[in-house]
Order: structure tokens, then C-alpha cells, then sequence
């Protein structure tokens, strides 16, 4: 059969061949109850597009969509569902390429899954639960790429006064982000901690696996604030956490600082929200500490708690301002996400509280060392925003199946969207590591990635196969701790160079001489980058 463009743009028929849904249509509809499907009731209800859905609640539940495209490129994905009980995270995969889909929490909506490219040809849409008990409906899809812009990033962070040791920072997170990723790795359990981060069983874990330690490290301030703030395990905590942060640092390394907060009101000890105090979590809200018009009530006794776990927080960057060290900091973490008792009151108080925690620490108490990160659950939470003038960095925490190392380019379009080109973009948690050839190819470099940590039975390192590993971390797009070996010290800021060099010098993003171009990566010459792919 010959299909002209004309009868391309109109055919609205589609073909089943063995079972899976195929059509040459650009804009098309697909019906779930039409594709291949495994572990999925069929459900039958007038209210859902042709009369069907299916419900998916078996851990293993697929549904698999064929679609054929004449001319691939960027096309985006609708999925049409229902909730159920609540809202739900789907997992979206086309051709090998994951997105995650939270649902909102009523019936028969459609939200948009992703913009992924397709193949001139056959493409494979398959549709799988991450919490299940959801109903799909159908699929849509649309041709191009709404709203695409480019990158228009500052070349300064958002806090005009920020140190020294936080502009070098800054400044090595810009002049690679799009060139090179930063390979990083969390940090969990402290039984191991010994002073040299190299030592922990984390970095160790990683290093078995790939041959070299990232250059990021993650630290959690979890145990700093809280109802059991002052026994004796916490502080041996907290003070084995920040000795790692120092050697981080010392290394060359960059300490990114997460704080789970736990319930400031004192009642519990948790983060985790319920709001009827289920297993032990916390019911408190942030407009508890709020007057009705949705001002602070300065006066109450949970805002005079937010301050004093504010300043807490602050007084520890302080020693490390004071010690000449920089951070980056992760403060209210995928909020959206409800699980968090900073996210159950919504936008708008999230927004508040992410403010005060900024303008407390920043203004009042005088910490000038950080690097900021708004770190949405969602891809698409815009009204999330706590403002631009408030962070440097815009990151997603995204948890592909074991060993699939896409490089979940969706939503690495959506934050470029989000953010209007310009903020820094950043993979701040993840499972499988994303391949870094997967990246250059789709135009998502992120400025780095952090697996969770393989203490505590997290075992994340071994969601990625050692043959992954060992090719993401010797490859000179991805930077690792021996690349920084040099120290934060001996960083060069190489727009700053003296005119009077040699302009056919080379230098590496350190600003030191080198003989030779390196087979792949970036380096400076005449103060230009010089980019090898």
C-alpha cells in the first residue's frame, strides 16, 4: 500500500498486526484495550474512550503500544487515565527511553507523558505501574516539541555575595554542564566513616565496581534537627558527616548537602507525613506556623521552631564557610510528592517555606557558601517554583528499573522548559546510572548524577552492571575525583586568564598546561572551548 502525505495527515485507521496497536498517522489515538497487554483487567465502563480501560494492579502489568512513524523526530506522548484511589506514579517507556508520570488524583484525565524521539518506523510505547492500582485508557500522540527554548544560564549563582570558594563552585558546574557530567554517589550509613571519604563503604562500592570514585559526594543532614537530636548516635553522626564533608572538599571534590527535616514540632521523629499520624509519622503542616491570610505567625510556637532548625542548619555552613568550604544544598526535596510534611500543604506554603529557609539563612544568618538546588517530585511543577533569584540549580530524582540506563531526556526537556533555560540541570537522585553515550546522544547531559546510597541495604551501585560502570567512569565526558585531584586551591578561572598568554597554549578546565588536546572532553585555548566529542 502507498500512503501519499495527504492521506498520512488524515489516516485515522489503525492496523493490528499480531495483536499490538500499529498506525502511520502522525496524531493519533490508541486505545489501551487495542494493544498487547500482560497482568491487566480489562475493565468496561461507558466513561472511558471507547468504553474500555485497563486496570493495572500487578507489580509486572504491561500494556505495549506499536506505532509507526514516517518521518521520527520529537513527538510527545498523552496518556489518559484514571487514579483510581489516589494519585499514582506510571512508568512511560518508548523505545527504550523511561519517563514517569504522576497522576493527580481523580478519575478519566490526561496528562502529558513526555516528548521522546521516535524512529522513522516502527516505535514501542510501553506502559508499566510504579505504584500501582490505576486504570490507562489511551494514548496520544502529538508531532513536535511545545515550547522548546534554549539555554540562557548566569554565569554568577543567585547569591551576589557568595564566596569565593562557592563561585569557583558555580563556576566549575557551569563551564561544564552541556560538556561533561559530574559522577556522584550518596552516602548513608557512617560506620565506615573514618575521615577520608575514599574510605566509606559507599565510595568503596562504587570504586569496586568502575575502578575510580565520583566526584560528588552525597550527605544527608537527617539527624542534625529533631526529637532525638541530642542522643549520643546522632551526633557521632553528624559529626562523621561533616568530617567527610571537609575531606570531600579538601579532595577537590563537591559536597551536596540533602536535609531530610524531621518534624520541627517535636511530636514525632519523622519526615514522612500522614495526615492522620499512621506508623508513627508526623500530622504537622506548615500552615500551622501560619496566620489565615497565609502570612508567618512569627508568634506561634512552630515558626520559633523553624528558625531555631534554621539557624542550626546555617551555624553548621558557617564553620565551613569559615573553613573556606563550599556546598551544595538540596532543602525541601520533591515536595509535590506529599510523602514529606513540607509538601502537604501545598504550592503556595512549600514556596513560603523554601524562602524563609533562604532569606533566613542567607540574609540573617550570613551563609554565603552554597550552591542552591529546587529540587521538584515532578517535572511539570511550575507553581512549585520557589522564584529564580533563589536557586542556581533545578533538579529531578528519577529511579529507572534496574540496569536501564536511559537517559531520561523527557524530563530533562521538561525542567529546560520549566526553567526557561535558565538554571543548571541536575540528576540529584537516581537508581542505574544514566549512559553517558545516551546522553550526548539526546542532548541531556546532566550537570551530574548521584545513585543512592549501597549501605543501609539500599544496594543501589548494583542496579548498574560493572561493565556499565566501568565505561561511564573512564569515559572523559564523565568527571570523577582524580579529574579534581588538584583541589579548589589550585581552580583557575579561566575567563579571568591574563591577556598576555600564550594563545596557543592548551589548558584543562583546572587552568593548568597541558601538551595535548585530551581524545574527548573540553579544554581552553586562547580562552575559547574547545570541545572533542
Amino acid at each position: 500500500m502507498i500512503i501519499t502525505k495527504f492521506m498520512e495527515k488524515r489516516l485515522l485507521t489503525m492496523v493490528l498486526l499480531c495483536g499490538m496497536v500499529t498506525s502511520y498517522a502522525q496524531n493519533l489515538k490508541f486505545e489501551a484495550e487495542d494493544a498487547t497487554y500482560a497482568n491487566c483487567t480489562l475493565i468496561t465502563d461507558a466513561k472511558y474512550s471507547g468504553g474500555k480501560a485497563l486496570q493495572l494492579t500487578e507489580n509486572n502489568a504491561k500494556i505495549t503500544f506499536r506505532y509507526h512513524s514516517s518521518s521520527g523526530g520529537k513527538q510527545t506522548v498523552y496518556v489518559g487515565y484514571d487514579a483510581l484511589y489516589g494519585s499514582k506514579v506510571v512508568n512511560v517507556r518508548v523505545n527504550g527511553n523511561t519517563s514517569t508520570l504522576q497522576t493527580g488524583d481523580k478519575v478519566a484525565e490526561e496528562a502529558e507523558a513526555g516528548t521522546f524521539i521516535m524512529h522513522a518506523g516502527e516505535n514501542v510505547i510501553e506502559i508499566t505501574p510504579n505504584w500501582t492500582w490505576f486504570r490507562i485508557d489511551y494514548i496520544r500522540i502529538e508531532n513536535g516539541y511545545p515550547g522548546a527554548v534554549e539555554f540562557n544560564i548566569s554565569r554568577t549563582p543567585v547569591d551576589v555575595l557568595c564566596s569565593l570558594s562557592a563561585s569557583k563552585m558555580y563556576d566549575f558546574l557551569y563551564r561544564n554542564f552541556g560538556k561533561r557530567t559530574i559522577a556522584g554517589m550518596m552516602t548513608g550509613d557512617m560506620a565506615t566513616a573514618n575521615g577520608d571519604v575514599t574510605s566509606h563503604a559507599d565510595m568503596k562500592a562504587v570504586y569496586a565496581a568502575s575502578g575510580k570514585y565520583p566526584a560528588l559526594v552525597g550527605f544527608d543532614l537527617m539527624n542534625v534537627t529533631g526529637k532525638d537530636e541530642d542522643q549520643s548516635w546522632n551526633k557521632e553522626y553528624n559529626e562523621k558527616t561533616l568530617e567527610l564533608v571537609r575531606n570531600t572538599y579538601r579532595k577537590g571534590g563537591i559536597p551536596a548537602i540533602t536535609w531530610h527535616w524531621r518534624d520541627p514540632s517535636r511530636r514525632t521523629n519523622e519526615f514522612y507525613y500522614d495526615k492522620d499520624g499512621k506508623d508513627g509519622k508526623t500530622t504537622v503542616k506548615i500552615s500551622d506556623a501560619m496566620n489565615p491570610d497565609g502570612t508567618w505567625n512569627t508568634a506561634s510556637p512552630l515558626y520559633q521552631q523553624f528558625i531555631r532548625d534554621i539557624d542550626t542548619i546555617a551555624d553548621l555552613f558557617l564553620k565551613l564557610q569559615d573553613a573556606g568550604i563550599a556546598c551544595i544544598f538540596r532543602p525541601l526535596h520533591e515536595a509535590s510528592g506529599g510523602w514529606f510534611w513540607w509538601g502537604a500543604d501545598g504550592a503556595r506554603s512549600f514556596v513560603r517555606l523554601y524562602r524563609l529557609i533562604s532569606d533566613e539563612m542567607v540574609m540573617v544568618k550570613g551563609v554565603h557558601n552554597l550552591i542552591w538546588v529546587w529540587n521538584p517530585c515532578k517535572d511539570t511543577d511550575r507553581e512549585w517554583t520557589p522564584g529564580t533569584e533563589y536557586f542556581d540549580v533545578v533538579s529531578i530524582d528519577i529511579y529507572n528499573n534496574d540496569f536501564d540506563y536511559s537517559s531520561n531526556y523527557t524530563s530533562f526537556d521538561r525542567l529546560k522548559v520549566m526553567t526557561e533555560g535558565k538554571k543548571l540541570i541536575a540528576l540529584s537522585e537516581n537508581g542505574p546510572i544514566p549512559d553517558i553515550d545516551n546522553e550526548f546522544d539526546e542532548d541531556a547531559v546532566w550537570s551530574w548524577w548521584m545513585p543512592w546510597y549501597q549501605t543501609w541495604n539500599g544496594r543501589f551501585v548494583d542496579k548498574t552492571s560493572q561493565e556499565e560502570w566501568r565505561k561511564c567512569m573512564n569515559d572523559n565526558r564523565v568527571i570523577t575525583l582524580d579529574d579534581v585531584a588538584a583541589g579548589w586551591d589550585n581552580y583557575t578561572d579561566v575567563r579571568s586568564m591574563k591577556a598576555a598568554c600564550d594563545k596557543e597554549q592548551l589548558y584543562d578546565l583546572q587552568g593548568r598546561q597541558v601538551a595535548e588536546r585530551s581524545q574527548k572532553g573540553i579544554c581552553i585555548k586562547g580562552h575559547k572551548k574547545l570541545v572533542v566529542r
